[in-house]
């Protein structure tokens, strides 16, 4: 089975509702039918809506580090549940060799 990787605390909640989702919506009968999952709950990120609209502090450097350490920790695949985060996707990509789920591109097949 997969594992999946998933680069949160960017609103810790929304890392958790993810999380949540895919344990609650996975056909498992016990424990051991679930997805193996890794969460990185890097409430240090800056705030990527300040970098976008006020020049603050780039979160580029540390989303590409917890893709990075996902990665390296196993994980087949990544996602990401912050949208506004998402405006980095690109950029992030250059750095890994596994798949990233783009959750807007996803939302709007």
């Amino acid at each position: 089975m997969k594992t999946i990787g998933i680069i949160g605390g960017m609103g810790p909640l929304a890392t958790a509702d993810l999380f949540n989702k895919i344990v609650s919506l996975t056909e498992a009968g016990g424990d051991n039918d679930h997805i193996h999952i890794i969460i990185d709950n890097n409430t240090e990120i800056p705030d990527r809506t300040d970098y976008i609209m006020n020049d603050g502090a780039n979160p580029e450097k540390h989303l590409i580090k917890s893709a990075l350490k996902l990665e390296i920790m196993g994980a087949d695949v990544l996602v990401m549940p912050c949208n506004t985060a998402h405006f980095f996707y690109n950029r992030i990509i250059q750095y890994i060799n596994i798949p990233f789920i783009n959750m807007i591109e996803e939302t709007a097949k």
